[in-house]
């Protein structure tokens, strides 16, 4: 079953092992109660089930967990990745989550490779795509028009590109 990150440790919060979370999605309340996966920057992983979530500020979350109990226990876990099951946000199998896509490969229609993901702004209308490679930084909006296919498995973006999306970087 494919997991997705929700957010990433950004701190330890008081010493009863509280964490700071920075949140990919709206509403991290959705997950009291369960178990989640926290891959750690060393690639370990621990499995804890969230015992309290509380708002603070915009994309800022207070978590507690049942097996962490104090604020060393909490700082082992300082930057990593949050990770729940798709079903556990409702999300189906055929729906993402925009930072599903950073770290994706951007391909054009005729193959070539124009860097990868790193970056999406939200506007208005729709999200905008920031794809990266040595030499340029391409910008294409989230839109059929462009945006011809997404492929998870593979982890490629197959993009369609008009005149002035793709810029040279300045030095």
């Amino acid at each position: 079953m494919e997991l997705l990150s929700v957010g990433r440790v950004s701190g330890t919060h008081h010493l009863k092992g509280a964490i700071k979370v920075t949140s990919n999605i709206d509403d991290l309340e959705i997950l009291n109660g369960n178990k989640v996966m926290v891959e750690l920057s060393s690639g370990e992983i621990k499995i804890l089930t969230i015992k309290k979530v509380a708002h603070m500020i915009d994309k800022k979350w207070i978590v507690e967990f049942e097996e962490l109990t104090n604020k060393t226990d909490a700082g082992t876990i300082q930057n990593a990745v949050i990770k729940v099951r798709r079903d556990i946000l409702g999300i189906e199998e055929d729906e993402f989550l925009a930072n599903d896509v950073i770290g994706m490969k951007a391909i054009t229609e005729s193959g070539e490779n124009i860097g990868e993901v790193v970056d999406i702004y939200e506007t208005a209308a729709h999200d905008i795509y920031v794809i990266e490679d040595e030499e340029f930084e391409t910008m294409i909006p989230d839109v059929e028009v462009f945006i011809k296919k997404i492929d998870f498995n593979k982890r490629e973006m197959i993009v369609s590109l008009i005149e002035g999306m793709r810029e040279k970087k300045k030095d």
